[in-house]
Parts: structure tokens; sequence; C-alpha cells
């Protein structure tokens, strides 16, 4: 048997209708007893309704209060009016507030439940749920101390206890969640995917605890260029052979899970101390941050050497290197235009949204330039330091 459901916008539209409708109601009664009034009155009440603007705001105060507003009533047509009046008010006044209290009840439930649209432009997307999502917040938590908080949307099929745990774990930060799965167009646009500025997909692990998953990290990274292909999404992926195929579909940059095991490992033999600098400089619980800066203007056309100088000197940072706007390479640099079944629907989804690489812009990272490397606009320093 086929279903019917109310969509979000369908339920707001009739509540927006309902109050019309109940404001309307209020304004008609408010004229016509007014108008009453005045006739029955104006030549009977010692010229308490001389004007009809008196009237007027006699109607007004005693629909809201249920009060004369001072100005009593002589003739029996008058004291009909007033009852009327009177009992009107206390039924439509009842009718507003009740319409008016469940359309704010109705946000917060959807709110809880992870139903509601989002309008927030320039947010943050975090699609997927697993144990890294906590530790994420924890940063953003710690750099909202020091830059502008950014608006963060959890999207994931999570129940809706953990996702409120974690917005009450975090609540100085302004998160909101929508629950569904991110592979799914229709949740990715209820998050306002359109108007993100990035996006973090993360590998899932709802369907079996403990376990990471990136089944729906290739759908949702499609998904997600599909309906703006400026957002920048950044991919976490635990298998490494699938990330030629993230990167073809158009993520900015892609994190493979334990990647640096083994330069860890091995430099605790062959460089002992390196792996704990390392350590140190990705640890953001104390000491120095790792962060992109802009450059002073001041700065363009001189050299690298300058600018560190000037950068140790007087605020003590130490810079590790420059990011550079750059363009990217095009869909058909990337593709290998083989019989792959992959590259195939990669490329037949990019046509479809009408998406070209070529308008996308990546970034290139220049670690330790040396001194005479000239810099030019556009350029961003990334420095080590205790930035305040």
């Amino acid at each position: 048997m086929k279903k019917f459901f109310r969509s979000p916008s369908s339920t707001r539209l009739l509540m927006a209708i309902r109050l019309l409708q109940v404001t309307s109601a209020i304004v008609i009664v408010v004229t016509l007893m007014a108008l009453m009034a005045f006739l029955f009155e104006g030549s009977a009440n010692g010229g308490q309704f001389r004007r009809f603007g008196d009237a007027v705001w006699w109607a007004v105060v005693t629909v809201i209060t249920g009060d004369y507003a001072g100005l009593a009533l002589t003739t029996t047509a008058g004291h009909i009016v007033g009852l009327v009046t009177i009992v009107s008010g206390i039924v439509l006044i009842s009718l507003f507030t009740a319409t008016f209290s469940s359309v704010f009840i109705a946000r917060k439930l959807k709110e809880s439940q992870g139903l509601q649209d989002i309008t927030f432009t320039g947010h943050l997307l975090i699609c997927g749920w697993n144990t890294h999502l906590e530790e994420l917040l924890s940063l953003f938590s710690r750099q909202g101390k020091l830059k502008a908080a950014q608006q963060i949307v959890l999207v994931n099929d999570a129940p809706p206890d953990k996702n409120e745990s974690l917005i009450s774990a975090f609540h100085h930060l302004d998160i909101r969640f929508v629950r569904g799965d991110h592979t799914h167009e229709a949740v990715l646009q209820r998050a306002n995917c359109a108007e993100a500025s990035a996006a973090l997909i993360l590998p899932d692990s709802l369907a079996a605890p403990g376990l990471l998953n990136d089944d729906k990290t290739l759908p949702c990274l499609l998904t997600v260029k599909s309906l703006n292909a400026k957002t920048k999404a950044y991919c976490y992926i635990v298998n490494r052979e699938i990330q030629r195929h993230i990167k073809r579909a158009g993520a900015d940059d892609v994190v493979v899970s334990d990647q640096h095991v083994g330069f860890f490992l091995a430099n605790q033999i062959l460089n002992p101390g390196s792996p704990q600098v390392a350590m140190e400089m990705m640890n953001c619980d104390h000491g120095n941050d790792m962060q992109t800066i802009p450059i002073d203007p001041a700065f363009f056309g001189r050299t690298f050497g300058d600018y560190f100088v000037h950068c140790k000197k007087q605020f003590n940072y130490t810079v590790l290197g420059i990011v550079t706007e750059q363009q990217a390479m095009s869909l058909n640099d990337i593709l290998l235009h083989d019989t792959s079944a992959i590259d195939a629907f990669i490329e037949r989804k990019f046509k479809e949204a009408g998406i070209s690489v070529d308008e996308r812009s990546g970034v290139r990272i220049t670690v330790n330039p040396p001194f005479a490397h000239v810099l030019k606009k556009g350029d961003e320093a990334v420095v080590l330091g205790t930035i305040e």
C-alpha cells in the first residue's frame, strides 16, 4: 500500500497558511466590531466613540485583553457587540497563540530528529559517522577560539541521541545535524550542500560498529560535486586501493588511514627524535599550532627569506611552506579512457551534472622553499607557532 507524507516545505506552507488565516480572522473581527461599536455607540456614548479610530482602538484592546480599554458601552446593541468581541477575541487569540507555538514546537522536533532543512550558507558538511568525529569536532572547537566559528552540519544516519550528545558536548560550536543516508541527493539538499563551502567525507561505521567502511565515500563525493562543483571535498578512506578513483571523482584531497605508520616506525630507528617532532607539530592540545595564515601584501614580490625572518622576529613563527592556488588538471588528463566501468561511470556522472574539472582550483604546496623564492599574490604561509 502506497504511503503518502508531507515534505518539510509543504508542512511549512500549511503552517504559514494557517497563521495567515487566523491573523486575517482577527483583522476582520477587529474591523467589523469597531464599525458596529462606532455605529451603535457613536452618538449615544457621550462622545467616547467620536472618531472611528477610537472604535478601532477599543476593538483591538478588547480582542487582545478582554477589557473595554476604559470606554464604556451604554446601548443594548453595544453590549451585544462588546460580548461578541470578547468571546471572539478569546477564541482567536487562543488559536493564534496555539498555531504560533505549534510552529516552534514542530521546528524543534524536526531539529531534534535531524529532519529540518538547513538554511546556512558557507557552512561545513561532515558526512558519515565514526569514532573520529568527536576528535574532529574537538579540533574545530579549539580552533574556534582563535578564528571566527564556522557553522557545521553533520550528515549521517546515526540515531538522533548520538548526534545530540555531540552537539551538547560542543555546545559552543554552531552545529546542526541532518539525519539520512549521506549518499542520497535529497538528504544532502536538506543539508543545503549546494551552498556549503566544504565537505568532509568520513568512512562510515554504523553498519558494523568498530569497522570503517568506504562503500559510501565515492557515491557521496559524486553527489556533493554534482550539487556544487566548487564545494571543496576532502575524503578520509580506509582502503588505499580506491584512492585513485576518489581523486578521479574530484576529491580536493584524500587522507588514507594509517598512511604514515611506516614513516613513524622506521624513523624511530633511523632518525630518533624526528617522529616525535612530527607528532608534536600535529598535536593541537598544547604547545605550538600549525596553521595557514595570509601573507602580508607588503611582501608580495619580495623573497621568502625576507618573510621568514620577519615572521620569526615579529611573531616567533617558523614558516614551513607556501600554499598557492593553482588550476587543477582537466578530467581528460585524469581519466585513462580505457574500458574501466568505474572511469565510464565517473565521466558520465560529471557530464550529467555539467561539471568541468577545468573550473576547479587546486593548491600547490612548496615545503621549505629556498630563501630566494619570490612570493606572489594568492600565496599563503603554513606556519608553526603559538597563534594569538
